[in-house]
């Protein structure tokens, strides 16, 4: 087993399945603090919004500005975000991807005006598993006491130097021994 990651969160992640409501290449959605964990075909990418401009806008949402007087209509507040994404290079490109642990609940999505663009019933999972990424190589989503985690499991006999990751947008990148 080789630990390969480890993305901040709050409470546990739910992953939502994707039924049409979001971008086709993404396959689940789990919300993480200030911002999304998407599970996308041989990868992933982390959205996150700035906590400043998130406080903000829920202050407005309830009616207040910043300085805590009654907002008017045409408040506007702006929302800055950053997006990085995870490529797994030499990958499979149809890895089995399978969702474990299943809540007894699901979301609907009734966005827009178009019907053929609403998903209902989106079923929702503690744990994703992505099976035969390389050969031999799984990976495995889940929380671990308030933190997202990705485990990348070696079968043995299986050649862990394929394992190959392509960061994308990340402006500073440290390697942590623990």
């Amino acid at each position: 087993l080789l630990c390969a990651g480890t993305l901040f969160a709050q409470g546990n992640i739910e992953f939502v399945e994707n039924k049409g409501q979001w971008d086709e290449r993404v396959r689940f959605q789990g919300e993480v603090s200030n911002g999304m964990f998407y599970i996308r075909n041989g990868g992933f990418t982390v959205l996150q919004q700035h906590p400043a401009d998130l406080a903000r806008l829920a202050q407005l949402k309830h009616g207040l500005t910043a300085e805590g007087k009654l907002a008017t209509t045409d408040q506007t507040v702006r929302v800055r975000s950053y997006a990085w994404h995870v490529d797994f290079v030499g990958a499979s490109s149809q890895p089995a991807i399978i969702p474990d642990k299943p809540l007894p609940t699901y979301n609907n999505y009734f966005i827009g005006n178009n019907p053929a663009k609403w998903a209902s019933e989106c079923r929702v999972y503690q744990g994703i598993s992505i099976q035969s990424l390389y050969p031999g190589i799984d990976l495995r989503y889940y929380t671990d006491r308030g933190t997202l985690k990705y485990d990348i499991i070696v079968q043995p006999g299986a050649d862990p130097s394929r394992i190959r990751m392509k960061y994308d947008g990340v402006q500073k990148l440290q390697v942590k021994n623990k």
